[in-house]
């Protein structure tokens, strides 16, 4: 009898230890799509901000001509495009809650697509196993 029980405890052990040890590599699993998600938002962040300050840079060069051909004076016309990115500036400084709310609230929605995704999954499996005609639906 003693033989049976240490064989089921050590079953049971092993069974235990390979549950743990499943569940560390879908954490570490996790963890990778969750950071490659992230730094896909970042990255993306970064290549929309460089191609619109670029955007930027060429309309604001383009608008300091035109408006230092109405002025009859370049140092006028790039005067007033220095205005308007000190302007630019301020705004953006007066609203630096909202623009670090953004990018926080992307970062978060990236985050938790991941377990957005499981639930979905887990829901759809769910109602699958308690259709009682027994049918898959797709």
């Amino acid at each position: 009898m003693e033989k049976d029980s240490e064989q089921v405890f050590n079953r049971i052990k092993k069974d235990v230890i390979a549950f743990f040890e499943l569940k560390f590599e879908l954490l570490k699993l996790s963890t990778y799509e969750r950071t490659g998600k992230v730094l896909g938002v970042l990255s993306y962040g970064l290549i929309l901000l460089f191609t619109a300050f670029f955007a930027f840079l060429f309309i604001f060069l383009a608008l300091g001509f035109f408006l230092g051909e109405l002025f009859n004076s370049e140092a006028m016309g790039f005067v007033s495009v220095a205005m308007l990115y000190v302007i630019l500036i301020l705004v953006i400084i007066a609203n630096k809650n909202k623009v670090v709310e953004k990018v926080e609230n992307e970062i978060i929605a990236a985050l938790m697509s991941n377990d957005e995704e499981k639930n979905n999954d887990t829901e759809k499996n769910e109602q699958q196993a308690s259709d009682p005609s027994g049918e898959i639906n797709s």
